[in-house]
């Protein structure tokens, strides 16, 4: 039977359809472990990811506590890339602990199995990604502590939102895409609302009550996804981050309200938690602007690899600041640095990028970056760099600049 992945709205009547869609759905509580203490909400995360996604016509993988080995769940991944092809896509949601890995100066993410000995790492993760390459559409989904991310490319812009074809493109080219529940050395938030993860809540929040259908168009895009999920699931403790993988052609992961009610109404709407850095008076706005808040950082790290100096110079507002170390920068001593810097390099090679969001208040969206990349001079040189480093960006003139950075925080 041909399950089409779309409801019959004439919004999205010309989205591409699915053939199968799979999920596979860990959720993991009971430990056993000093190492890793036990959870509260991972298992009923995972049953009430599952029981929307059933809903959907999705075919579920669901491995709770015990059954989450290593063994079955790179096993379940690998048993997806025999099975499904390119009119099929699968989602891959991970709910338990994470652990990050320091080797020097690198950090390496892992989830963490129910045997705990054997873990499962974001390469690996990346790997069987790679294995699902016939896939049209994988999404990964990370709800677990300490973990990191599985990988990031640069964002880049796809197809007009606005276009009447939009959803035609978007589920018909390749998506390659993850959100995470939070970044290196963060601790994700058990004790939500409604017995769930404050990320599982509003994740089935934005898609399952379809309160991300930021256009009205009754499709949750996985961009809309993000622009809910990121500021709304933000705390003190958490940050949540998306992106894409290798092999990512634009496509954009989507998603459809319910129309079960009794599944909606396991999903009570509540304001964000009182240690959102967020001002809840503020969400709607920085929800429905949010990809064009980081846009200016985005563009920046595009920048060091198209080595184009105007365009780097074009996301920094006349009065911004970059402090390294206690040393301070006006705009101008920016400009006048990169100018010496930038003919000096034959390319620069940006092999991780990845932005945290960390609130917005009055009129400023703030940010956390972290990155690998290797600079190539004309003399032969190659300076490799690993680091952490955060922005403050703010609207001016119709878009958003940058207006602090803070670099070389590691």
């Amino acid at each position: 039977m041909l399950l089409m992945m779309f409801a019959s709205t004439a919004a999205d009547i010309h989205a591409e359809p699915f053939q199968r869609s799979r999920a596979i759905i860990v959720g993991i509580d009971d430990y056993r472990s000093t190492i890793f203490p036990p959870l509260r909400t991972a298992a009923v995360d995972a049953r009430r990811v599952a029981e929307y996604l059933r809903e959907q016509q999705y075919e579920i993988v669901l491995l709770l506590d015990s059954e989450a080995t290593r063994e079955r769940i790179v096993g379940a991944l690998r048993k997806a890339a025999v099975e499904l092809g390119a009119n099929d896509r699968l989602l891959f949601f991970f709910g338990g602990h994470g652990f990050t890995k320091k080797v020097g100066d690198r950090e390496s993410g892992h989830i963490v199995p129910y045997d705990i000995a054997s873990l499962v790492s974001m390469e690996d993760l990346q790997s069987e990604a790679e294995r699902l390459r016939n896939v049209r559409h994988q999404l990964f989904i990370m709800n677990s502590c300490y973990g990191g991310t599985i990988g990031i490319l640069l964002r880049a812009a796809g197809a007009d939102p606005r276009a009447p074809t939009y959803l035609e493109e978007v589920t018909r080219r390749r998506a390659r895409q993850f959100i995470t529940a939070g970044g290196p050395d963060q601790q994700v938030m058990d004790g939500g609302p409604g017995g769930l993860s404050y990320f599982a809540h509003y994740f089935l929040e934005a898609t399952a009550r379809g309160l991300a259908d930021l256009n009205g168009d009754g499709v949750v895009t996985f961009g809309e996804l993000a622009a809910y999920l990121v500021p709304a699931a933000s705390n003190a403790l958490q940050t949540p981050a998306y992106g894409m993988l290798p092999g990512h052609a634009m496509g954009e992961f989507i998603f459809h309200p319910t129309g079960n009610e009794a599944v909606a109404r396991q999903i009570p709407t509540t304001r964000p938690p009182p240690s959102t850095t967020t001002a809840s008076t503020d969400l709607s706005a920085v929800a429905r602007s949010f990809g064009d808040m980081q846009k200016p950082i985005d563009d920046l790290y595009a920048a060091w690899v198209t080595l184009d100096l105007g365009r780097y110079l074009a996301q920094w507002a006349p009065d911004a600041v970059q402090f390294i170390g206690s040393r301070r920068r006006a705009f101008a001593d920016i400009k006048a640095q990169r100018e010496q810097l930038f003919p000096r390099l034959t390319r620069v090679d940006v092999e991780r990028y990845q932005l945290w969001y960390r609130g917005y208040r009055d009129g400023v969206a703030h940010f956390d970056a972290s990155y690998d990349m290797t600079f190539r001079f004309m003399d032969g040189r190659a300076v490799r760099e690993r680091q952490r480093e955060s922005y403050k960006v703010r609207r001016s003139g119709g878009r958003w600049l940058i207006v602090e950075n803070q670099d070389y925080k590691r």
